[in-house]
C-alpha cells in the first residue's frame, strides 16, 4: 500500500497532461488573435501615415517649384485617391491647371500601394464621384478639392477589409495642414 501512494505521487497522469495540453491551447489562441488584430491596426496606421507623407511630398514639391518633365505644372501638384482601386494612391503634377486630376493630360508621378489589406474612402458629399483629387496650388499651396475650393477641408478614413481599426487623414484648404487622427 505504501509502495503504492509513492508511485502515484512521482508523476502525472494522463488527465494532468490533457488539461495542461488544454490551456497551452487556449493561450496560444488567444495570442494568436491578438496579433492578426494588432497587425490590422498597425496596417491602418501606417497606411494613414503613408497618405500624409505623400500629400506633403505634393505640397512641399508645389513650394519648392519642383519640376517635372523639365517644366512646372501650371496647377502644382496633387494626389489622387480613387475609391474604384482603394488601395492605391497617385501623385500626379497638374498640367492642365484644372486643380484636379485629368488622366489625359496630367503626368502622373508615382503610383503608391498600401500596405496589406488597407483602403481607403474619401468622405464626400452626396451625389461624388467616388474619389478625391487633392492639389496644391502654387505660389502658397493652397489646396483645392477636385477643382474646387467651396470645402475647408476634407476627410479620407483608412480601414482595413474585415475589421473595425480606422484612422482619418484630414486636408485643411487655407493653411495646408494635414493632420493624422
Amino acid at each position: 500500500m505504501k509502495n503504492k501512494d509513492i508511485h502515484n505521487s512521482l508523476g502525472f497522469t494522463l488527465v494532468d497532461l490533457i488539461i495542461s495540453i488544454g490551456i497551452f491551447g487556449v493561450i496560444t489562441a488567444m495570442v494568436m488573435v491578438n496579433y492578426r488584430a494588432g497587425n490590422r491596426n498597425d496596417t491602418v496606421r501606417q497606411s494613414a501615415s503613408i497618405s500624409a507623407s505623400v500629400l506633403r511630398r505634393a505640397q512641399t514639391m508645389t513650394l519648392t517649384g519642383a519640376l517635372t518633365a523639365g517644366v512646372f505644372p501650371q496647377g502644382g501638384y496633387g494626389v489622387r485617391f480613387d475609391e474604384a482601386d482603394n488601395n492605391t494612391m497617385i501623385l500626379f503634377a497638374d498640367i492642365d491647371g484644372n486643380f484636379a486630376y485629368t488622366p489625359v493630360t496630367d503626368t502622373d508621378i508615382e503610383t503608391i500601394n498600401l500596405p496589406g489589406n488597407a483602403v481607403f474612402e474619401s468622405n464626400e458629399d452626396a451625389g461624388s464621384t467616388g474619389s478625391l483629387d487633392v492639389v496644391f496650388s502654387p505660389p502658397d499651396a493652397d489646396a483645392y478639392f477636385d477643382g474646387l475650393t467651396s470645402s475647408n477641408s476634407k476627410q479620407i478614413s483608412f480601414s482595413a477589409r474585415s475589421s473595425d481599426a480606422a484612422t482619418i487623414v484630414i486636408v485643411y484648404r487655407l493653411s495646408g495642414q494635414i493632420r493624422v487622427q
